[in-house]
């Protein structure tokens, strides 16, 4: 897709739509005032008459009728100004792609002054380049379809989108490239998550990470069972002995042409579980075949280093998947069985459905024998956090105030929301364990997505830590949520991992 700003009188922007966000009780600028009046006041009656309100994610499409050079406007709410994010920005222009693609293959995004000082809180970088960056984004993302299996699927999509009300230059012809990049990378890590586990084994992982790798330039290693069997994975080893199919740990490193010489090395360790039965603590049915998402976590550092390898930042980054199927077959591990980690922590497996913090247990303290100074984890690890959080948000537990402060600045950038939740001294309660020196699930109902980070931490070696639950934030089928957050895979993380390497200097 291409993307350009353009500093065109309104009326006269050739495209086949204008999409107009708008703020709820503000009045109209400039820009969307010269559409109204070219529309005979349009916006202004249908305002009074109440069939526009301003409340998000509202969409009203109109004919101009030969009264734009455009043939349709599509306004879009944003909601109100005190409400607005770089989060709820991208889903309203996704919302908008997604009703446009079919017939709109040339969009432009026109942006009024009002909307344009929301949106003016920069993380870093000039003000103008993020929301610029962010309307690519969104309309990029809106071109996400998961049919992709389906023989008579729709497959148009908007090819072009021009970005009016925010200047030009080369700085913003930058932003535009790098939201195209980082909303085609987040769509990347939506296909995976939503590739059937037939088509998507360890092994395929491998190969789709090869493809990564040779576009990024970026080392490539895959440490098969023998070396796990070697290097003590015990825990890994554990979840994948119910499959006749092998685990993989796929290792990719990036390493900047120049150095800020500060030593840091950035590892972004993502759950890769292909798909999750349970195991032998096998899960009901109802909802079961979503478990081919359980390798969100590995897809969304896969694509992320794919952006670093392209943005070329100063220190050095490695993406760590843990890769298995999470089966019940005849050698599965059973509830009681006690395996050694590569620390050589014992834990004693009182929940095979409780697997994802054993392969991130591996992936993690192999991620510190190869140099990690820093570790992010990402993954789908427990249903409690919706309960807690809800889809639209990304839970993180850290051991370090710093590096949680650049997660949080580099998901700002993102558009992408993260909320801490505490790890207490109380919560250690969770590890309790008469035979081994830990347990995978608590004795404890309470605190289901905290006790799970207190288990991982473990295994982080003191070492600044971040851990992401995204078992809400990566996907969604709520019908009460579908109207404000796209429903299906989400990529989450994708673009704040891409971005965090940034925020560590």
């Amino acid at each position: 897709m291409q993307a350009k700003t353009i500093e065109t009188e309104v009326t006269k922007i050739e495209a086949d739509c204008l999409i107009v966000p708008y703020l709820q009780g503000e009045p109209l600028g400039l820009q969307v005032s010269q559409i109204d009046r070219a529309l005979g006041g349009l916006w202004s009656r249908m305002a009074e008459a109440n069939e526009i309100t301003g409340r998000f994610p509202e969409r009203k499409l109109v004919a101009t009728l030969g009264k734009l050079t455009a043939p349709r406007v599509l306004f879009v709410s944003l909601g109100r100004a005190d409400q607005l994010d770089g989060y709820r920005l991208r889903n309203a222009l996704q919302f908008a792609a997604r009703d446009l693609r079919a017939f709109c293959p040339k969009v432009a995004v026109v942006v009024d002054a009002a909307v344009r000082d929301a949106l003016a809180v920069p993380v870093t970088g000039q003000a103008s380049q993020s929301p610029a960056r962010a309307m690519v984004e969104g309309i990029v993302l809106g071109n996400y379809q998961p049919g992709e299996f389906k023989m008579a699927e729709a497959t148009a999509q908007i090819k072009e989108v021009l970005v009016v009300g925010l200047g030009s230059g080369s700085d913003l012809a930058g932003a535009l490239v790098a939201g195209k990049r980082l909303a085609e990378a987040t769509n990347a890590t939506r296909v995976l998550q939503w590739r059937p586990s037939n088509r998507l084994t360890p092994a395929d992982f491998v190969e789709e990470a090869g493809v990564v790798a040779k576009a990024g330039g970026l080392r490539l290693k895959v440490v098969e069972r023998p070396e796990m069997e070697k290097l003590g994975m015990g825990a890994l080893l554990a979840v994948a002995q119910g499959s006749h199919v092998p685990p993989k740990l796929v290792v990719l490193r990036y390493k900047p042409r120049s150095s800020d010489r500060s030593g840091k090395v950035l590892a972004l360790v993502g759950k890769g579980i292909t798909f999750d039965t349970g195991g032998i603590s096998l899960k009901p049915n109802p909802g079961m075949a979503n478990m081919k998402s359980d390798m969100s976590g590995a897809a969304a550092v896969l694509h992320a280093i794919g952006v670093i390898a392209k943005t070329e930042p100063h220190i050095e980054v490695m993406a760590v998947a843990p890769l298995a199927e999470n089966m019940p077959g005849g050698g599965a591990t059973k509830p009681g069985d006690v395996v050694v980690a590569m620390n050589g922590k014992t834990i004693e497996i009182n929940n095979t459905d409780a697997e994802g913090r054993l392969v991130l247990a591996d992936a993690l303290c192999y991620a510190v024998s190869q140099g990690a100074t820093h570790l992010v984890d990402v993954a789908t690890l427990t249903g409690a956090v919706s309960i807690a959080l809800g889809h639209p948000v990304t839970a993180a537990m850290s051991n370090s105030p710093e590096l949680l402060a650049a997660v949080r600045a580099a998901a700002q950038e993102a558009g992408e929301r993260v909320w801490e939740l505490p790890l207490l001294p109380e919560h250690d309660v969770a590890l309790t364990c008469d035979i081994a020196d830990m347990r995978n699930t608590a004795g404890i109902p309470a605190a289901g997505t905290i006790n799970g980070a207190i288990f991982i931490r473990e295994f982080v070696a003191d070492r600044p830590w971040v851990h992401l639950d995204i078992a809400a934030s990566s996907y969604h089928d709520e019908p009460l949520l579908a109207g404000l957050v796209p429903k299906g895979p989400t990529g989450a993380m994708t673009r704040t991992l891409a971005h965090l390497p940034f925020h560590l200097g």
